[in-house]
């Protein structure tokens, strides 16, 4: 198995933010942060761009701006790694998007809409929300593990590395 290395976008739209519902495997069902598979070669921020206009039909992609990095493992019932996703996680504004995409449904939620999602949404995505999404949020570097067995997916821990905090 190797590793898969992923972009994840905050997406903000004024004073709320786009969340998909995903259609297919893995995750599908759960709402998440846009985002997709970095192909070899592309940069994190290009590869970013690429997945929001792609995944939402928006027509521009304003103030990108890294905010950290997560390590998750996702890990089956009997124990055996499935994927592990090194993901890099952004934030950016966008003015318009198209509600429907072969991905899945996208919705525009509050911050606090999102809080109460916490049940319908990909456990580590809700985390890396809450994690990257503060205001003028530290580079972070995270560990997330995901459980999935017949209930769906649980988070088995999700946790900031100490030592990996930027110091200025």
């Amino acid at each position: 198995m190797k590793s898969v290395p992923i972009a994840i976008t905050i997406l903000a739209l004024e004073d709320r933010y786009l969340l998909l519902r995903r259609r297919n495997p893995p995750y599908e069902g759960l709402w998440s942060l846009v985002g997709g598979k970095i192909a070899l070669g592309e940069h994190i921020q290009d590869a970013a761009k690429r997945e929001i206009l792609e995944e939402t039909g928006a027509s521009q992609v304003r103030s990108y701006e890294y905010r950290g990095f997560v390590s998750e493992r996702l890990v089956d019932a009997d124990g055996s790694l499935s994927a592990h996703f090194l993901i890099f996680v952004g934030k950016a504004q966008i003015s318009d998007f198209q509600a429907s995409h072969r991905e899945g449904e996208l919705a525009l939620f509050t911050e606090e809409q999102i809080e109460g999602l916490s049940e319908e949404m990909l456990p580590s995505d809700y985390m890396m929300f809450k994690y990257f999404n503060q205001g003028n949020a530290p580079r972070l570097m995270c560990e997330a593990e995901l459980l999935r067995d017949e209930k769906g997916y649980r988070l088995v821990y999700y946790r900031e590395i100490p030592d990996a905090r930027r110091r200025d």
